[in-house]
């Protein structure tokens, strides 16, 4: 009696170490989160080094071709910050929608420059787009100066002033 109860001991201990590990062969998925962060990083890491190149292939087909200027639009953000990132915080992300169309974004906030000027970054964008294939990639980067946006209240159209936005702003 003893022995049916440690076989099945055993097979209980072996299925859940089974069920448990059996979710090891997805070692290369990451989240729509996981992904956001990841892009916002690499964007983040563009401003500081000013790789104006590489932060223009992570915007969809159709951005970059809705809106020739992006090379202008890429420089002007990268003028529009007073001076040299020192610091910044760690992205936040966020992902919503369906498997077919999934849209992404991350946010770093507190960036501050040697001139000692507070800055935040976002981008939005889609991870998947089954019937517009061509709108998969960043849509839009903001920078924002908050140093200078919290002077003004909410609908203070000086406020606008403040922001610039690579692509198509949101």
């Amino acid at each position: 009696m003893k022995s049916r109860y440690c076989q099945a001991f055993v097979l209980l201990i072996t299925a859940i170490t089974v069920t448990l590990t059996g979710c090891s062969g997805a070692k290369g998925y990451k989240t729509p989160d996981q992904l956001a962060v990841e892009r916002q990083t690499e964007i983040m890491e563009c401003f500081i080094s000013k790789d104006a190149e590489t932060i223009k292939s992570f915007f969809s087909e159709y951005v970059i071709e809705t809106y020739p200027d992006i090379d202008t639009q890429i420089d002007e953000a990268f003028n529009f910050l007073d001076g040299e990132i020192v610091s910044y915080d760690e992205p936040s992300s966020r992902a919503s929608g369906s498997s077919e169309r999934k849209s992404y974004g991350a946010l770093t906030m507190n960036i501050i420059t040697d001139k000692e000027t507070k800055y935040v970054v976002d981008f939005m964008g889609q991870l998947t787009n089954d019937e517009n294939p061509e709108r998969i990639g960043v849509r839009c980067i903001t920078v924002i100066n908050m140093t200078e946006n919290d002077k003004y209240e909410n609908k203070d159209p000086k406020k606008e002033e403040c922001k610039v936005y690579i692509g198509d702003p949101i």
